[in-house]
């Protein structure tokens, strides 16, 4: 019991440097409804401080009498009296590790704060060209380049279809974004590429599109910007897997592919380019951030 509780814990609240891996990610959304900052919800809270009460409650039904038998004989002897202490303690120094750790962790309301801080003036620019991407093609079959994105701003990034933690949020942030600017009369492209070309195959993207509400086919591209005149055209790319990862490669995208699970770890990544096709900024999946580098760019 008492392991699977420091287990149970360790999966909720164990800090993680960098880029927590997927799994991880997943885990702790799916098991403690873990907010942006981390931490779980108070639906999570109760899961956690109700698994070693249920353990307890369910072991005293099912063999109550030979738990305090057990109890009064280990109470009796030094040997069963150190074995309790060094069980306390072990729960002592926990809950210790684990208030330190949500004291130390920002809530979802500061994290989410911190996220809409002001950008610094100096924030850094990379002014780099962005590559020729031949070899991909979009949900409609129709192979894509840049120059698609002439004429444009755009906001380029990336996912795959079986991630269920970063890509949703990165992609539903550059969305955001690209309604707040079509509210206004302005039309931004939306371009995502896959990072799973083995599973995100071209005959995919349709569905890949509809799963991050990108449209799709033409006519749900189409009707995109129809209500106000502002047509925002939004693309889901993949290829052969020597061409996406060429495409990623020459867009120096940070990534590693987990090969037990396919899953493939990366950063909430969205580069702004410009109308002459110029990657200006480099951004986190954080609309507040995009949407203030789209302004100034």
């Amino acid at each position: 019991m008492l392991a699977v509780t420091v287990a149970w814990w360790a999966l909720a609240l164990w800090p993680v440097e960098g880029i927590p891996p997927a799994w991880l990610e997943r885990a702790r959304l799916v098991c403690f409804n873990a907010g942006p900052s981390g931490l779980p919800d108070a639906s999570g809270w109760l899961l956690l401080v109700g698994q070693p009460i249920g353990m307890l409650a369910l072991l005293m039904v099912i063999a109550g009498d030979a738990v305090r038998e057990g109890l009064r004989r280990a109470f009796a002897s030094p040997a069963g009296l150190l074995g309790i202490a060094s069980c306390g303690g072990v729960l002592l120094a926990g809950l210790v590790l684990a208030a330190v750790r949500v004291a130390g962790a920002p809530g979802d309301a500061e994290w989410l704060e911190n996220a809409r801080a002001p950008v610094p003036a100096n924030y850094p620019r990379l002014d780099r060209p962005l590559p020729g991407l031949s070899g991909l093609v979009d949900q409609h079959g129709e192979a894509f380049t840049r120059e698609r994105l002439r004429g444009r701003p755009a906001l380029l990034t990336f996912g795959f279809g079986h991630c269920a933690t970063v890509c949703p949020m990165t992609v539903m942030s550059a969305r955001e974004v690209q309604d707040r600017f079509r509210e206004e009369g302005q039309a931004v492209e939306l371009v995502v590429i896959t990072l799973d070309p083995w599973r995100d195959t071209p005959a995919r993207l349709p569905s890949l599109a509809e799963q991050f509400h990108l449209g799709g086919g033409a006519h749900a591209n189409a009707h995109a910007g129809a209500a106000d005149g502002v047509r925002s055209r939004s693309y889901m790319l993949s290829g052969t897997v020597e061409a996406v990862n060429s495409a990623l490669d020459a867009l120096q995208v940070a990534r590693e592919r987990v090969p037990d699970t396919g899953d493939i770890v990366h950063p909430a990544l969205v580069y702004l380019v410009d109308a002459q096709g110029t990657i200006v900024y480099a951004a986190s999946g954080h609309a507040e951030l995009i949407e203030e580098l789209a302004r100034r760019m």
